[in-house]
């Protein structure tokens, strides 16, 4: 696997940005060529975003016609925060990630002070909701008859501790609750079959989909999704884009295409090649290897294996620059070092990132 990547670094950071595969990096520039000499077809990206919706839906469980297409996670997070009667009550991991959190919270409040300034503008009342931030270990218990969402990361990105996705469904749904899933960082290495069963399932494209930065999907129920607005209805969003791209009447179309928002040409080609990589490749292959290898680094650090692909440590200040002295690219991430595994990694990349971690460490054959 590889020889599909060119890194010169040794490269743990997949958490914050995935590699470019070989050739989904040829194809964007490909396109970008095109374009800068005339001869780029925009029209041809509509049958990779087909099959981009294609190939996420079998990522996690769900049918084409149920995955919409978007550029950031913010943004479909924010559908389905703007869909939310006032009044209704939210349940989250108080350390998510913000793309997850932080459109509920803009809502927690009525008036100018849900924006954290009393000089910022408000948008009036009956548009509050309570959002219930609770440790990620009390999630589950936690969810009760008054909540109505439960929205969390499927993998949190501060430390990559991996949450079981069928028992947060089973418990919201027997208290009548709907769940939101953020598979931003776990969608291409962790198997997500059974996520078809959430209300809603947001995910990023640039991480472990291996995607060019612009691509990002939501997925549902067909009922769950009945339930949102399309509030940034353009022309892509119609039920014959290039066809229905003037004037009245509003022409949407019927499925979860509705909530599609123009696509950034380049990013959706290259999408479309990762995701059909990944595919080649398989799922539970992916996620042997990139599991395997944190738990090599896990065992070399002396600490018990783990089911994440991400590995996060305490470790002392210097250690950062340390890494990347000797060629190491990590990340600093809520006061501790994260390092992520994936397809381009191999044993030797782990076993000079433990040289350097554990410098006086004994030598073990492999």
């Amino acid at each position: 696997m590889r020889s599909l990547f060119a890194p010169t670094t040794t490269y743990l950071n997949t958490a914050t940005y995935g590699l470019a595969p070989v050739t989904v990096a040829e194809t964007v520039i490909a396109a970008e060529r095109a374009r800068l000499e005339g001869r780029f077809d925009p029209l041809a990206v509509d049958d990779a975003i087909a099959a981009c919706r294609q190939r996420f839906g079998e990522l996690v469980g769900v049918t084409p016609d149920r995955v919409s297409i978007g550029s950031q996670v913010s943004q479909l997070v924010g559908l389905v925060a703007g869909s939310l009667p006032a009044g209704s009550t939210v349940l989250a991991p108080s350390g998510d990630f913000t793309s997850v959190l932080w459109p509920f919270l803009s809502r927690q409040a009525d008036g100018p002070e849900r924006f954290g300034s009393a000089g910022a503008g408000g948008a009036g009342g009956g548009r509050g909701i309570d959002v219930r931030l609770v440790p990620l270990d009390r999630l589950v218990e936690s969810i009760d008859a008054d909540v109505d969402l439960v929205a969390t990361s499927v993998v949190q990105s501060a430390d990559g501790t991996v949450l079981d996705p069928a028992t947060v469904i089973d418990a919201a749904h027997a208290h009548g609750a709907r769940v939101l899933l953020d598979a931003t960082q776990a969608a291409g290495w962790l198997p997500l079959d059974g996520c078809g069963r959430a209300d809603w399932l947001v995910c990023g494209g640039y991480k472990w989909l291996l995607a060019p930065r612009g691509t990002a999907f939501l997925a549902g129920t067909a009922e769950a999704l009945d339930l949102l607005e399309p509030l940034a209805a353009g022309w892509y969003a119609g039920d014959s884009p290039w066809a229905t791209c003037y004037g009245a009447p509003l022409r949407l179309a019927p499925d979860a295409r509705r909530f599609d928002v123009s696509p950034a040409w380049s990013a959706w080609l290259g999408q479309r090649g990762a995701l059909d990589l990944l595919a080649d490749i398989g799922i539970p292959a992916i996620h042997a290897h990139d599991v395997g290898l944190a738990n090599r680094l896990r065992s070399g650090l002396g600490l018990p294996a783990g089911n994440s692909a991400i590995v996060s440590l305490d470790v002392p200040d210097a250690t950062a620059d340390r890494l990347a002295t000797a060629g190491i690219v990590a990340s600093l991430r809520a006061g501790r070092l994260r390092l992520s595994c994936h397809l381009h990694n191999t044993p030797t990349d782990i076993d000079h990132t433990l040289d350097v971690l554990t410098p006086t460490r004994p030598f073990v054959p492999t």
